[in-house]
């Protein structure tokens, strides 16, 4: 509230303040304040600037401590996946606990990310990569969306699976294809809408 005020010294005073008052508690109250600001934080992800920088380090290494002593738990591991931005943390805590609802679509996002990375010089008739990766990304998607119960989150994903499915899909038709128009011409002429990625490039 400070730096949104434009109290930036007092703001970062006060996180320092804050961080130095939890190291000083025990080590069950840093990780219960350490689960309580990282939900906090993914569940109000469009705060600009909630968790500031000192309070990232502070979860991080709180977390990553966490996980080690108690590797069996899901909890640090989601969290850190959050905090850090690791997947891999989030596929730990998933194996651990196969029904949480947040690493299964964050998992499920990052499958779907890799193939929007793939397709995204599609503009140019380019998929980066082979088209077996992108397969099998899409897969390993549907399979994690297919255990979501939240229906809100359910449906986003598999719409968004759905549509770069169906790109891949007319993807590997076109690349059988011997001198045809660009491959977005050639999804227009076939009625395909999808929104090509606009690629600009910067002369040195």
């Amino acid at each position: 509230m400070q730096k949104e005020q434009g109290l930036k010294k007092q703001a970062i005073a006060t996180v320092n303040k804050f961080v130095s008052h939890c190291k000083s508690l025990s080590l069950a109250e840093q990780r219960h304040i350490a689960e309580e600001l990282s939900s906090l934080g993914f569940w109000h992800r469009e705060t600009h600037q909630l968790l500031a920088y000192p309070l990232i380090v502070l979860l991080k290494g709180v977390l990553t401590q966490w996980a080690l002593d108690e590797p069996n738990n899901p909890i640090p591991h989601k969290w850190l996946g959050f905090i850090a931005g690791d997947i891999d943390s989030y596929e730990r805590a998933l194996a651990l606990e196969p029904t949480d609802e947040i690493c299964l679509t964050q998992v499920a996002l990052s499958h779907l990310n890799s193939v929007d990375f793939q397709t995204h010089h599609l503009s140019e008739s380019v998929l980066l990569g082979d088209i077996s990766r992108a397969k099998d990304s899409l897969a390993s998607a549907q399979a994690l969306i297919a255990r979501l119960q939240t229906i809100e989150s359910k449906s986003r994903l598999q719409n968004r699976h759905d549509y770069y499915q169906s790109m891949i899909n007319c993807w590997e038709e076109y690349s059988t294809l011997v001198g045809v128009e660009p491959f977005p011409d050639w999804c227009a002429a076939k009625g395909e809408q999808f929104d090509f990625w606009s690629v600009v490039y910067y002369q040195r």
